[in-house]
């Protein structure tokens, strides 16, 4: 069988490309990387890039969008989950999303993996969480 190395992106489409971009790039202290648009598509799109886990988002804002909010209820994506080392960096996170003014539930440790779920602007579903055990 080939391999594969890894996820190369996670895509992610969103209403809004500037404001998503915005708010991923200051929740993860990533930078934008790449803006492309393809105007046959109708699409327009950004990758930020987070140095330390070497990790990959990128956002499409397509011109024609549907009208329904996210639901991990629908297929297709249930929620993204950005792995954490333990639980001291789990609450360092919890105080990195009080400090920009995220809500997101408590450290839920009946769950497992241990985590903290939020949404994004555009109510897709966020998680971090550590391997425990």
């Amino acid at each position: 069988m080939p391999e594969i190395t890894g996820i190369a992106h996670v895509e992610l489409s969103v209403r809004d490309l500037e404001r998503s971009v915005a708010w991923y790039t200051k929740l993860l202290g990533a930078r934008d990387v790449w803006r492309g648009s393809n105007e046959a598509y109708g699409i327009s799109a950004c990758a930020i890039y987070e140095p330390k886990s070497k990790m990959v988002l990128a956002f499409t804002r397509h011109e024609e969008q549907e009208p329904e909010a996210f639901s991990p209820r629908r297929p297709g994506l249930d929620h993204v989950s950005f792995g954490v080392a333990d639980r001291a960096a789990l609450e360092e996170w919890v105080a990195h999303l009080d400090a920009l003014g995220i809500a997101h539930s408590p450290i839920q440790d009946d769950h497992q993996p241990p985590s903290v779920t939020f949404t994004d602007p555009d109510g897709i579903a966020l998680e971090l969480s550590y391997p425990k055990g």
